[in-house]
């Protein structure tokens, strides 16, 4: 259904001073601002999509500009915070198929017929002094080991690829290069659903082996009746990228509190974007400029102070080789470990007033029974739905996981959105966002009540409750690890934070926030990882994950029953890639886990990969000789390796909950804060 809440009543929990916000804001004004950053502020031609703010750009440096004159127009204290990033330009792509021009995108952090890496010229064409690239297309299916097995050699010509739908990001790249090609043309996943025309964007983690781009759906299908009628596709490509350390930034907008103003609310929306990105994320940060313009001309004077962040570099810029997105938030969380320590609430947009059918309010733990009061004073518990987790997919996991403050999201994407993702079909239409109006409301809803709140709502109990029903389900795929340490530990945190929570005293207010947000700053961190699935989850949940099915997978190969057993595999990314791979393609791709100290490597939230032996047991699955022995051979290293993983885990969990049971029990016993 639609939300919207025009001329339906407000409860009467709502106060004075917040209906007067909740007044202030206009949803037109704010559509017509995501108008503008859409369509009028950014008109660059691009490689990666016309319209692209990509990280380290001149268009990005132009959009924080530009969003930092609002901000000052609304009188608030405005800075621009400057970072180092990974940068790439790429120039508009030429591609001709038989003579015949096909629109065609480079593909971000992908290789190019010729451009400048770090200050060294290369050109890998073979025509036109090496920028232009000629040679036969062969269509490649989804373009691993046994597609060139069926397709035969592919030296010295370029191949068409399937995108891979579950796993990012597609390794076809290495395989494709492996084979010999010396190029390769992508066409989208099946997600693209009806958008045949869908040019789809992403950024590949620096898979710069290859020239490469991408084509629309309808594209690939003409060509590929074409070679199936065994007719000769020979393509002429042409693309240019310039890569180097560059210059990202995140703009502040500061509303200084009255009473508090070293505690912190703060909402944030990224502004960088592929093609136009209406939905992903003009729309997001659109809604920081029309909250924080609402705020202003209410003329709120919050307790707390208020941050108005509109973040770059969400979508790449991050030098890590394990997770390249997010940079803008994470150099917000290593610049400001004040903020994060002293944080009532964090509330991030990506994506945001979608007309969904559905949307959820995703609310760290702690602050989820405050939220669903919330959205019941402001009529909408019934329309919006309430989730204890985040995903690594957005800036929310810096905020929320990595810096462990109190996250929100409100999450309204739905099916109709998703072949439009990254695509130049992520344009403005009025009618894809009636759901403005009614999530403006809950934002600053929850912004005011965060910003002026003398005794904040947090639960460190409903974070400990939340975390140790996560545990309880890893022990059910690991009956041979031992969680009661851990789960014993969280019981004695649990019993601290509820002396500490039963302090409702008004002259304690102050020090028993101030203990609540540093604790959960420091612990929070050490109790998540991403599940494998971008998902937030409890620490061993990966681990655990991959005993399950390394279980199965022991069964049904001492059984010598191979098909079960490559299912079985499959149930992990991993487990998957080895089965796919050509095995120097898997090893190479291993070091993309190595990491450079960014937000992924930082806690360790991405479970390592299995031991090598591993990799040698799955290749025994695969080959003609069947040899049981060393597929149960590897299976059992990774095996005994991923319990000694979520060992390690349970011991770092142990640890960090029985530091902050201490820090809570001191408060307790001494009524201050150390």
């Amino acid at each position: 259904m639609v939300l919207c809440l025009a001329g339906s009543p407000l409860r009467a929990a709502i106060t004075p001073d917040e209906q007067q916000l909740l007044n202030a804001l206009d949803a037109s004004r704010a559509l017509a601002d995501l108008k503008r950053l859409a369509e009028e502020v950014i008109k660059t031609p691009s490689g990666v999509g016309d319209g692209s703010v990509v990280s380290g750009s001149i268009e990005e440096a132009t959009m924080a500009e530009d969003i930092a004159a609002s901000f000052r127009k609304m009188g608030l204290q405005v800075s621009i915070e400057e970072y180092p990033v990974r940068a790439y330009r790429y120039d508009p792509v030429t591609l001709r198929a038989n003579g015949k021009a096909v629109a065609a995108i480079s593909l971000h952090a992908t290789g190019t017929t010729w451009g400048r890496r770090d200050g060294v010229d290369f050109a890998r064409g073979n025509e036109a002094g090496g920028h232009r690239l000629r040679a036969l297309l062969v269509d490649a299916g989804n373009g691993y080991a046994a597609d060139y097995a069926r397709v035969g050699d592919v030296r010295g010509k370029a191949v068409l690829v399937r995108r891979e739908l579950d796993d990012w990001p597609p390794v076809q790249i290495t395989e494709a290069a492996q084979h010999g090609a010396i190029a390769i043309v992508f066409f989208d996943h099946p997600g693209s659903g009806a958008q045949v025309d869908a040019l789809r964007q992403d950024s590949l983690w620096a898979h710069e082996q290859l020239p490469t781009v991408a084509i629309s759906v309808r594209s690939a299908k003409d060509l590929m009746q074409q070679m199936a009628a065994k007719k000769p596709m020979q393509i002429e490509l042409e693309n240019r990228m310039q890569a180097g350390d560059g210059i990202s930034r995140n703009v502040v907008g500061l509303l200084r509190g009255t009473e508090l103003p070293d505690e912190w609310v703060m909402v944030a929306g990224h502004f960088d974007r592929w093609f136009q990105g209406a939905m992903d994320n003009t729309s997001g940060t659109a809604a920081v400029l029309e909250v924080a313009r609402a705020f202003t001309q209410a003329r709120i004077r919050p307790r707390r102070s208020i941050l108005f962040v509109a973040a770059g570099s969400e979508e790449a810029g991050q030098e890590d080789a394990e997770r390249d997105w997010l940079a803008g938030s994470y150099a917000f969380v290593l610049r400001h470990p004040e903020v994060m320590r002293n944080a009532a609430l964090v509330f991030n947009l990506d994506g945001f007033g979608w007309n969904s059918s559905k949307t959820t309010l995703r609310s760290s733990p702690d602050m989820l029974a405050h939220q669903q009061a919330l959205l019941a004073d402001l009529g909408l518990a019934t329309q919006i739905g309430v989730q204890p987790t985040v995903g690594s997919t957005t800036d929310a996991w810096n905020f929320g996981v990595v810096g462990g403050a109190a996250i929100n999201s409100l999450v309204s994407f739905d099916p109709a959105f998703y072949p439009m993702y990254h695509t130049q079909m992520d344009v403005y239409r009025p009618e894809r966002f009636i759901n403005m109006a009614p999530s403006l409301r809950v934002l600053a809803l929850s912004l005011k009540r965060a910003a002026d709140e003398p005794r904040l709502p947090i639960q460190l109990t409903a974070v400990a409750d939340f975390v140790d029903a996560q545990l309880a389900a890893d022990a059910l795929n690991a009956p041979d690890v031992s969680f009661a340490q851990t789960r014993a530990a969280l019981a004695q945190f649990r019993q601290a934070a509820v002396a500490v929570e039963a302090n409702q005293r008004p002259e304690s207010a102050d020090a028993v926030n101030r203990v609540l947000m540093a604790t959960r700053h420091t612990l929070v961190p050490w109790l998540y990882v991403d599940n494998g699935d971008y998902d937030q989850a409890v620490r061993t949940a990966g681990q655990a994950k991959r005993v399950a099915a390394l279980d199965q997978a022991l069964a049904a190969a001492r059984a010598k029953d191979r098909p079960t057993t490559a299912k079985a595999l499959s149930g992990f990314y991993e487990g998957r890639q080895c089965q796919k791979l050509s095995a120097d393609v898997y090893a190479y791709e291993r070091n993309f886990w190595a990491g450079e100290g960014g937000w992924a490597s930082r806690y360790q939230h991405r479970t390592a990969p299995p031991p090598p032996a591993f990799d040698a047991g799955c290749r025994a699955l695969s080959s003609a000789t069947q040899d049981w022995s060393a597929v149960e051979s590897g299976l059992m290293a990774a095996r005994v390796d991923a319990v000694a993983g979520m060992t390690q885990s349970l011991a770092t969990m142990s640890a960090k909950i029985r530091a902050a049971t201490v820090s809570l029990e001191e408060f307790s016993r001494f009524g201050v804060l150390r």
